[in-house]
């Protein structure tokens, strides 16, 4: 849906499609959406879990694992050989690069370098979770 100017929400027709590439793997309840203009594209040996919503317009790249309950919004693209752990969650058109760790239960509201793992709500890179959690305990 898109919100007129007038308030009201109408419904805006999603025209595109889902591309699955080979040896992709997908679990039950799996929920995901065509693309609005363009394509949801999952890349070869990706594999996605149980009960995982996928937005539209999303692409998760090659040998990627999403796993159980995460939810993934519109237009966000996971970089190749990323893991997102069950219960997270990604607010859309964001972009993760390649390598990427989400943690359990995490909420990303931001971009995400190569190889870096966040966790938290709202996610941070662990190093900076870490020296807050450091600083904390030694108050």
């Amino acid at each position: 849906y898109s919100r007129r100017p007038d308030g009201v929400l109408e419904k805006f027709p999603h025209i595109g499609g889902v591309k699955i590439e080979d040896d992709v793997e997908i679990g039950s309840n799996t929920c995901i959406d065509k693309g609005t203009l363009g394509y949801t594209w999952i890349k070869r040996g990706s594999k996605i879990d149980n009960l995982v919503h996928i937005a539209h317009n999303v692409i998760i790249g090659e040998d990627t694992m999403v796993i159980a309950h995460a939810m993934i919004g519109g237009s966000v693209t996971i970089g190749p050989g990323s893991w997102v752990a069950p219960g997270a969650m990604i607010r859309e058109a964001l972009n993760l690069g390649k390598g990427v760790k989400v943690g359990m239960g995490a909420v990303v509201t931001k971009d995400i370098p190569d190889g870096e793992t966040w966790a938290g709500n709202p996610a941070q890179e662990m190093n900076i979770l870490r020296e807050t959690l450091r600083k904390i305990k030694n108050l």
